[in-house]
Protein backbone atom coordinates (compact mmCIF):
# COMPACT_ATOMS: atom_id res chain seq x y z
CA UNK A 1 0.00 0.00 0.00
CA UNK A 2 2.83 2.41 0.90
CA UNK A 3 4.66 1.59 -2.33
CA UNK A 4 1.47 2.20 -4.31
CA UNK A 5 1.03 5.60 -2.65
CA UNK A 6 4.64 6.45 -3.48
CA UNK A 7 4.07 5.54 -7.14
CA UNK A 8 0.87 7.60 -7.24
CA UNK A 9 2.69 10.57 -5.69
CA UNK A 10 5.51 10.34 -8.25
CA UNK A 11 2.95 10.13 -11.08
CA UNK A 12 1.08 13.17 -9.70
CA UNK A 13 4.30 15.15 -9.29
CA UNK A 14 5.34 14.28 -12.85
CA UNK A 15 1.95 15.32 -14.26
CA UNK A 16 1.92 18.51 -12.18
CA UNK A 17 5.46 19.42 -13.26
CA UNK A 18 4.72 18.87 -16.94
CA UNK A 19 1.42 20.71 -16.68
CA UNK A 20 3.36 23.69 -15.31
CA UNK A 21 5.80 23.48 -18.20
CA UNK A 22 2.86 23.26 -20.58
CA UNK A 23 1.26 26.37 -19.09
CA UNK A 24 4.54 28.27 -19.31
CA UNK A 25 5.50 26.94 -22.71
CA UNK A 26 1.88 27.05 -23.78
CA UNK A 27 2.36 30.81 -23.57
CA UNK A 28 0.40 31.84 -20.52
CA UNK A 29 -0.66 35.43 -19.99
CA UNK A 30 2.11 37.87 -20.90
CA UNK A 31 4.55 35.23 -22.17
CA UNK A 32 5.75 35.16 -25.75
CA UNK A 33 8.42 33.58 -27.93
CA UNK A 34 11.12 36.05 -28.88
CA UNK A 35 11.25 36.31 -32.68
CA UNK A 36 14.28 37.87 -34.30
CA UNK A 37 13.61 40.47 -36.98
CA UNK A 38 16.44 42.84 -38.01
CA UNK A 39 18.83 42.18 -35.13
CA UNK A 40 22.48 41.52 -36.04
CA UNK A 41 23.83 38.34 -34.45
CA UNK A 42 27.53 38.32 -33.56
CA UNK A 43 29.40 35.00 -33.69
CA UNK A 44 32.03 34.52 -30.96
CA UNK A 45 34.61 31.96 -29.82
CA UNK A 46 37.22 31.63 -27.02
CA UNK A 47 34.70 33.29 -24.71
CA UNK A 48 33.52 32.36 -21.22
CA UNK A 49 30.76 33.73 -18.99
CA UNK A 50 31.88 37.06 -17.56
CA UNK A 51 34.73 37.30 -20.07
CA UNK A 52 35.34 39.47 -23.12
CA UNK A 53 33.81 38.34 -26.41
CA UNK A 54 36.21 37.23 -29.16
CA UNK A 55 34.77 37.58 -32.69
CA UNK A 56 34.42 34.51 -34.91
CA UNK A 57 34.36 34.83 -38.70
CA UNK A 58 32.95 32.76 -41.55
CA UNK A 59 35.19 30.07 -43.07
CA UNK A 60 36.35 26.49 -42.62
CA UNK A 61 39.50 27.13 -40.58
CA UNK A 62 40.25 27.58 -36.91
CA UNK A 63 38.04 30.05 -34.98
CA UNK A 64 35.43 30.09 -37.76
CA UNK A 65 31.82 29.14 -38.33
CA UNK A 66 30.50 27.61 -41.55
CA UNK A 67 29.56 30.38 -44.00
CA UNK A 68 26.32 28.53 -44.83
CA UNK A 69 25.58 27.87 -41.14
CA UNK A 70 25.89 31.32 -39.49
CA UNK A 71 24.75 32.40 -36.00
CA UNK A 72 21.61 33.98 -37.45
CA UNK A 73 20.41 30.44 -38.20
CA UNK A 74 20.04 29.78 -34.47
CA UNK A 75 17.41 32.51 -34.25
CA UNK A 76 15.56 32.30 -37.56
CA UNK A 77 12.58 30.31 -36.27
CA UNK A 78 13.47 27.22 -38.30
CA UNK A 79 14.97 23.87 -37.26
CA UNK A 80 15.95 23.15 -40.87
CA UNK A 81 18.90 25.57 -40.60
CA UNK A 82 21.74 25.46 -38.07
CA UNK A 83 24.68 27.33 -36.57
CA UNK A 84 28.03 25.48 -36.64
CA UNK A 85 31.23 26.79 -35.03
CA UNK A 86 34.62 25.03 -34.98
CA UNK A 87 36.15 27.00 -32.11
CA UNK A 88 39.80 25.99 -31.71
CA UNK A 89 39.49 23.43 -34.53
CA UNK A 90 38.73 23.52 -38.26
CA UNK A 91 36.74 21.51 -40.80
CA UNK A 92 39.60 19.07 -41.29
CA UNK A 93 40.51 18.60 -37.63
CA UNK A 94 40.62 15.24 -35.91
CA UNK A 95 37.47 14.93 -33.82
CA UNK A 96 37.97 16.21 -30.29
CA UNK A 97 35.79 16.91 -27.25
CA UNK A 98 37.25 20.46 -27.21
CA UNK A 99 36.25 21.49 -30.74
CA UNK A 100 33.53 24.12 -30.74
CA UNK A 101 33.51 24.76 -27.01
CA UNK A 102 33.36 28.33 -25.66
CA UNK A 103 31.68 29.46 -28.86
CA UNK A 104 28.29 31.05 -29.30
CA UNK A 105 26.74 34.40 -30.15
CA UNK A 106 25.22 37.58 -28.80
CA UNK A 107 22.67 40.10 -30.04
CA UNK A 108 20.86 43.29 -29.04
CA UNK A 109 17.10 43.04 -29.31
CA UNK A 110 14.96 45.30 -31.46
CA UNK A 111 12.28 45.29 -28.74
CA UNK A 112 12.75 47.52 -25.68
CA UNK A 113 13.60 44.70 -23.24
CA UNK A 114 12.98 40.98 -22.79
CA UNK A 115 12.80 38.90 -19.61
CA UNK A 116 13.90 35.32 -20.29
CA UNK A 117 11.91 32.76 -18.29
CA UNK A 118 12.35 29.52 -20.27
CA UNK A 119 14.28 28.38 -23.31
CA UNK A 120 14.54 25.37 -25.59
CA UNK A 121 17.45 24.35 -27.80
CA UNK A 122 16.99 22.31 -30.97
CA UNK A 123 19.43 19.72 -32.32
CA UNK A 124 21.29 20.04 -35.62
CA UNK A 125 20.29 18.18 -38.77
CA UNK A 126 22.78 15.30 -38.86
CA UNK A 127 25.66 15.15 -36.35
CA UNK A 128 24.53 13.98 -32.92
CA UNK A 129 28.11 14.29 -31.62
CA UNK A 130 27.93 18.08 -32.10
CA UNK A 131 24.91 18.58 -29.81
CA UNK A 132 25.56 21.11 -27.00
CA UNK A 133 25.44 19.57 -23.54
CA UNK A 134 25.94 22.54 -21.21
CA UNK A 135 25.59 26.25 -21.88
CA UNK A 136 25.62 29.65 -20.22
CA UNK A 137 23.21 32.47 -20.98
CA UNK A 138 23.91 36.07 -19.98
CA UNK A 139 21.96 39.29 -20.25
CA UNK A 140 23.03 42.91 -20.56
CA UNK A 141 21.57 46.42 -20.53
CA UNK A 142 24.77 48.07 -21.76
CA UNK A 143 25.04 49.82 -25.12
CA UNK A 144 25.73 47.52 -28.07
CA UNK A 145 29.19 49.08 -28.51
CA UNK A 146 30.18 47.86 -25.03
CA UNK A 147 29.04 44.24 -25.38
CA UNK A 148 32.49 42.94 -26.32
CA UNK A 149 33.52 43.56 -22.70
CA UNK A 150 32.84 40.87 -20.13
CA UNK A 151 31.87 43.40 -17.47
CA UNK A 152 28.77 44.20 -19.55
CA UNK A 153 27.19 40.78 -18.95
CA UNK A 154 25.15 39.29 -16.09
CA UNK A 155 24.92 35.49 -15.79
CA UNK A 156 21.31 34.28 -15.80
CA UNK A 157 21.69 30.59 -16.67
CA UNK A 158 24.37 27.94 -16.33
CA UNK A 159 23.40 24.33 -16.88
CA UNK A 160 22.05 21.69 -19.24
CA UNK A 161 20.57 22.32 -22.68
CA UNK A 162 17.71 19.84 -22.30
CA UNK A 163 19.34 17.56 -24.91
CA UNK A 164 20.71 14.92 -22.53
CA UNK A 165 18.31 12.41 -24.06
CA UNK A 166 18.55 12.77 -27.83
CA UNK A 167 15.17 14.02 -29.12
CA UNK A 168 16.25 13.11 -32.68
CA UNK A 169 17.58 15.45 -35.36
CA UNK A 170 16.24 18.98 -35.94
CA UNK A 171 14.09 18.65 -32.82
CA UNK A 172 13.67 20.73 -29.67
CA UNK A 173 14.84 19.34 -26.36
CA UNK A 174 13.17 19.75 -22.97
CA UNK A 175 12.30 23.30 -21.81
CA UNK A 176 14.79 24.71 -19.31
CA UNK A 177 13.92 27.47 -16.81
CA UNK A 178 16.19 30.47 -16.33
CA UNK A 179 17.90 29.66 -13.05
CA UNK A 180 18.90 33.14 -11.91
CA UNK A 181 16.56 35.93 -10.68
CA UNK A 182 14.33 37.07 -13.57
CA UNK A 183 15.33 40.48 -14.95
CA UNK A 184 14.64 42.31 -18.22
CA UNK A 185 17.60 42.79 -20.57
CA UNK A 186 18.19 44.43 -23.94
CA UNK A 187 20.91 41.97 -25.08
CA UNK A 188 21.62 38.26 -24.66
CA UNK A 189 24.71 36.07 -25.00
CA UNK A 190 24.84 32.26 -25.28
CA UNK A 191 27.99 30.13 -24.92
CA UNK A 192 28.44 26.37 -25.29
CA UNK A 193 30.60 24.85 -22.54
CA UNK A 194 30.25 21.14 -23.31
CA UNK A 195 28.92 18.86 -26.06
CA UNK A 196 27.74 15.27 -26.46
CA UNK A 197 30.94 13.63 -27.79
CA UNK A 198 34.01 14.04 -29.99
CA UNK A 199 33.54 16.01 -33.21
CA UNK A 200 35.19 18.90 -35.06
CA UNK A 201 32.52 21.51 -34.16
CA UNK A 202 29.44 22.39 -32.14
CA UNK A 203 26.15 22.71 -33.98
CA UNK A 204 22.52 23.48 -33.12
CA UNK A 205 19.55 24.57 -35.16
CA UNK A 206 17.54 26.90 -32.94
CA UNK A 207 17.39 28.72 -29.62
CA UNK A 208 13.79 29.43 -28.64
CA UNK A 209 13.42 31.98 -25.84
CA UNK A 210 10.15 32.38 -23.94
CA UNK A 211 9.40 35.25 -21.59
CA UNK A 212 7.97 38.73 -21.28
CA UNK A 213 8.59 41.25 -24.06
CA UNK A 214 8.55 44.99 -23.46
CA UNK A 215 8.00 46.83 -26.73
CA UNK A 216 9.44 50.22 -27.61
Amino acid sequence: MIDLLRIKYREFHFIKMNASLFLLFGFGIGRQIFKRTTEKVYAIWNTTAGGDSTPSTAGDGTVTYWDSEPPEAALDGSVSTEYTNHGICNSGSVNSIECGLNTGFYLTLAVKRFTLEFFRLATNREAISRDPGMITIEGSNYNESELTFGKSWTLIYIGATGLTNDPQRSTFGMPQPASMPLRPFTSYRLLVTSKRSESNAVSYSELQMVGVIEYV
